[in-house]
């Protein structure tokens, strides 16, 4: 029998609308009522796909094409000033060299008039200038090739220009559910995590793990040193570093052999991340700077950053976060009372935007990572938040997490870890 109220009419079919037994006048109104929808969505595909029909490589590009040719003629600029410099540099260099031969000259016909008008020449007097004659005539006649110059040829590494494929329409990240995995941890390991594409560190009781995707364990390394603080990878060297209060590790990223790094000197390290060239450390210090060291050809300290004005005013730089020529500083300011994240050009080092956070001030450390490639993601442990920022500094969720943050890092484009007093959580995204 049709199941709407009222009809006794024989059931001829379910409504694929309602899922009840309707008979055919019933089925036929039912089916009447999607046909506009349908019909609505009909014209939204054909907008859509003529929308689509509209784009083209070069309408997605020319932007970005722009930019690639800006770049190419600013690289051109700067191979020109340098080309300048260096012609200029042997020009200024041969002129030198021309005229200290010009004067040794004049001396010498000075010398040979003073001891012909005073008339007080002898033998040994004219072997002396004889042999600076010869001395002379020598140097002037391999005076061409008494500048030499080393010339290399100029190679530009892949990771100059860094191209990637952003997904604009992520999901919101705080709809994530409950981890879907989680690996156990223990109070005494580090809560740090670092990753590269395919793999991620993390330490478990008195060992380092390198885990893929699937949890599986690539590696094991026993590690025998300090409580690990921060550690955080480099692709150029394909290795991971690891900081503790003392001492800077740097460990293999495919058998996680660890080695001491000799060249950096001091303690109290606080946090790390790497650029393609760089390596920015910090320290559990109220003093305010960042110590950038060379990469290559061997890590030697390059140039410490300071991000305050003045000695006056304290400031702990608690995360250090690099992505695309930009250093995110995650900061708990004891002058002023506060925290806040502060992302800052690695070229000038000048501040390009500064982010408060609004909650209460203690000595807690908060902590920054980067999401989505160009998003960023803020921890505060103290009162269990994530913080969504969007590339330029703007609030785009904030969101309490189920448990204490520890640390927090964005592990492939759709994988979040955080680490809490005893687990290593996995969201997915």
């Amino acid at each position: 029998m049709c199941e709407i109220s009222s009809c006794g009419g024989a059931s001829l079919a379910t409504c694929i609308c309602c899922k009840r037994n309707v008979c055919r006048e019933h089925f036929i109104i039912h089916d009447n009522l999607l046909r506009p929808k349908l019909n609505d969505l009909t014209g939204r595909i054909d907008r859509l796909a003529e929308e689509f029909e509209n784009l083209s490589v070069n309408t997605i590009t020319t932007d970005i094409i722009t930019k690639l040719d800006q770049w190419k003629v600013n690289a051109h600029k700067i191979i020109d000033e340098y080309y300048e410099n260096k012609r200029n540099e042997i020009i200024s260099s041969a002129r030198r060299l021309l005229n200290q031969h010009e004067k040794e000259i004049q001396d010498l016909r000075i010398k040979i008039a003073k001891m012909i008008y005073i008339q007080q020449s002898n033998t040994h007097n004219i072997n002396l200038l004889e042999e600076k004659l010869r001395i002379i005539q020598r140097e002037i006649n391999q005076v061409s090739v008494s500048i030499h110059v080393d010339i290399y040829p100029l190679t530009i590494p892949n990771y100059m220009i860094s191209i990637d494929l952003f997904n604009f329409y992520r999901p919101n990240l705080f709809t994530f559910a409950h981890p879907y995995a989680n690996i156990q941890r223990y109070p005494i390991s580090s809560d740090a995590i670092a990753a590269n594409n395919q793999h991620f560190l993390i330490q478990h009781r008195s060992s380092l793990y390198l885990i893929d995707e699937n949890l599986s364990e690539i590696c094991r390394q026993n590690w025998p040193h300090d409580r690990i603080r921060d550690m955080c990878w480099s692709k150029i060297l394909n290795c991971f570093f690891i900081l503790t209060w003392d001492h800077v590790y740097q460990i293999d990223g495919t058998n996680l052999s660890i080695q001491r790094i000799e060249t950096i000197e001091g303690r109290s390290w606080q946090s790390c991340t790497c650029s393609q060239t760089s390596l920015y450390l910090s320290r559990d210090l109220w003093n305010s700077t960042v110590e950038e060291f060379n990469l290559e050809p061997s890590i030697t300290l390059f140039q410490v950053h300071q991000t305050t004005d003045t000695k006056d005013q304290k400031q702990r730089i608690d995360s250090l976060e690099y992505q695309h020529d930009r250093l995110a500083l995650a900061i708990n300011d004891e002058t002023r009372q506060e925290f806040f994240i502060e992302v800052r050009s690695t070229i000038s080092f000048d501040r390009i935007w500064i982010y408060r956070l609004q909650t209460d001030y203690s000595e807690r450390k908060i902590q920054c990572c980067i999401y989505n490639h160009n998003a960023w993601l803020i921890a505060d442990w103290g009162s269990s938040s994530l913080y969504h920022l969007t590339s330029d500094g703007k609030t785009k969720n904030v969101s309490k997490y189920e448990d204490e943050i520890c640390y927090i890092h964005c592990f492939k484009p759709n994988q979040l870890i955080i680490s809490t007093k005893h687990s290593f959580n996995i969201h997915r995204l």
